[in-house]
């Protein structure tokens, strides 16, 4: 039973999501198949299985899980959306090194929901993605985590404290003395803005590049398995990772000290 219940989830993509769509609760077979593709016939087969199998149930013109059900699919779901995040990039997931994720982090990789994998072209290497500069013009917060040093920075963060946007910023040491030493207008602005506040990582081990994280979404450079930071960035929009993103970033800054 227990490999035939597996087999009746991950063996069909139409009753996984079916299995999904429940999760958010009732609907009927028309709005089943709405979410779908395929015709009535196709979609009723896989539904009369998800009854067979006791993992749904109908009551009047509504299908929903049941009981056991709901109790299975609260487990299956973070598996499910762990794949999903992996399968659609695995080459660019296999070629990190996440051991800047902490450990109860790892395990909810799949809050990323759907990510986008930006490679920049060489004329564009040490620029952050238009997505990233379009959001911190229009974000109302943000927080934002480097060990490499971006040449746009200073300006970006110095325009976000001239707007009096909430921002935490979060800079290993020797990213934070060349802001310093280099950027001294930009520093000072930042410095004197009341809704901003610079962190400084002293962790000689971090292996996170970067990490942003607007209201609208969430933008993070690992480095790959040879310690090289080769400049691609995974952005998501969904809600879960925004949330993700916050708590990677309220992890580091919890190492950190603040600037005073």
């Amino acid at each position: 039973m227990k490999a035939e219940l597996i087999s009746t989830v991950f063996l069909s993509e139409k009753r996984k999501s079916t299995l999904l769509m429940l999760m958010e609760g009732p609907a009927t077979v028309d709005e089943i198949k709405d979410s779908l593709t395929g015709t009535t016939s196709s979609i009723m087969a896989q539904v009369k299985i998800l009854i067979e199998q006791g993992l749904i149930e109908q009551k009047e013109d509504e299908y929903r899980l049941t009981y056991i059900g709901n109790i299975i699919m609260k487990k299956i779901r973070p598996l499910i959306e762990t794949l999903n995040v992996v399968e659609d990039n695995k080459d660019y997931w296999d070629e990190r090194n996440l051991s800047a994720v902490p450990e109860f982090l790892l395990e909810r990789i799949g809050d990323l929901g759907k990510v986008l994998v930006h490679q920049p072209d060489l004329n564009h290497l040490f620029e952050p993605p238009k997505a990233l500069l379009t959001s911190l013009k229009q974000t109302k917060s943000a927080c934002t985590f480097y060990s490499y040093f971006c040449p746009s920075c200073p300006n970006n963060y110095s325009d976000l404290a001239k707007r009096e946007v909430n921002y935490d910023l979060i800079l290993t040491r020797p990213v934070y003395e060349r802001l310093m030493e280099e950027y001294n207008e930009q520093y000072q602005i930042m410095m004197e803005a009341k809704n901003s506040n610079l962190f400084i990582c002293d962790d000689d081990t971090v292996k996170l590049g970067a990490l942003s994280v607007t209201d609208e979404l969430v933008l993070i450079a690992f480095f790959n398995k040879q310690g090289i930071f080769d400049h691609k960035k995974v952005i998501s929009f969904e809600e879960s990772a925004l949330k993700w993103g916050k708590d990677l970033f309220l992890y580091y800054k919890e190492r950190s000290e603040k600037v005073k």
